[in-house]
């Protein structure tokens, strides 16, 4: 496989869906995790999603331009089954001169063959964008280093929009269970639960006009989760109703005890993130 083909990265990461928290919350969470000042960095990103009629996220791949003070930059991610809370995604990076996509890039990447046609044909074109700030923060520890982002603002297709407002931990060295550790930690401290909806997901379903809360009924513990997580999120209201009926789901009788009468206020509990992270991944080891 030639360099181009090889993934820059394989994304490993864990995200929160938060509400009404801006970036000095998130640093005092920090600093109350890690008992020091993490310095942050915030910028202005804009992305351009792309895609054929569906086909690529049909296939798990993205593709998208991200334009940062006049820099530009295009990523290919391959999605891989999530593990508990964790998503995990081939990556590759390109440095490029304008928003517009480098289709000679992209052909030299090992892409699923469905989507092969596409890229040869051209035939690519805009079906979303979302614009927002980022604010980042570099943990950096004897034995791991993450990369925190958290991202405000909204993904447009028209004149729909679903507002964003998530926290990523992405684990850049080190052993997961130490990002599992921090991710849950930090959100103690946070209005916060286990975040699965990615942009490309919420820029497909406005274009589909598609709620999540009208998907199949789950049939599994790990899809129940998933189904509260869509449920808290604001592309679904969010949807009490339907976050009870997930709790109730995945029958935790402590955890009804605990979370019942905050989600149905429309609340999100202290500790539900790291319950929703914590049953998740004991669902993902026990169906392995």
């Amino acid at each position: 496989m030639n360099r181009a083909s090889t993934p820059d990265t394989i994304e490993l990461e864990l995200k929160l869906g938060l509400r009404d928290c801006g970036p000095s919350r998130v640093c005092d969470a920090l600093y109350s995790v890690l008992g020091r000042v993490i310095p942050r960095q915030t910028d202005m990103l804009q992305n351009v999603y792309f895609d054929y009629k569906g086909l690529l996220y049909g296939a798990g791949v993205a593709i998208r331009t991200r334009s940062v003070d006049g820099s530009h930059e295009m990523t290919v991610k391959i999605r891989e089954p999530d593990e508990g809370g964790l998503s995990q995604r081939r990556e590759w990076n390109f440095p490029i001169d304008t928003s517009s996509l480098d289709y000679a890039h992209l052909e030299s990447l090992d892409l699923p063959v469905s989507v092969v046609p596409v890229i040869q044909d051209r035939s690519l074109e805009v079906v979303f964008q979302n614009a927002f700030e980022r604010t980042t923060w570099h943990v950096k520890e004897d034995y791991f280093s993450v990369m925190i982002s958290l991202d405000l603002g909204s993904v447009q297709v028209d004149s729909r929009e679903s507002q964003v407002s998530e926290l990523e931990l992405e684990l850049l060295s080190g052993d997961v269970e130490q990002l599992i550790s921090l991710g849950c930690e930090v959100s103690e401290r946070l209005p916060a639960f286990m975040g699965v909806i990615s942009k490309a997901e919420r820029g497909d379903r406005l274009i589909q006009n598609s709620d999540p809360m009208d998907d199949p009924t789950p049939t599994t513990k790990e899809h129940w989760l998933h189904r509260l997580s869509r449920a808290l999120d604001p592309l679904s209201g969010p949807a009490p109703d339907e976050a009870i009926r997930a709790l109730q789901a995945v029958d935790d009788h402590e955890a009804i005890a605990r979370y019942y009468d905050g989600l149905k206020r429309g609340d999100l509990p202290k500790g539900l993130a790291r319950w929703m992270i914590v049953q998740s991944l004991e669902s993902t080891n026990a169906a392995s």
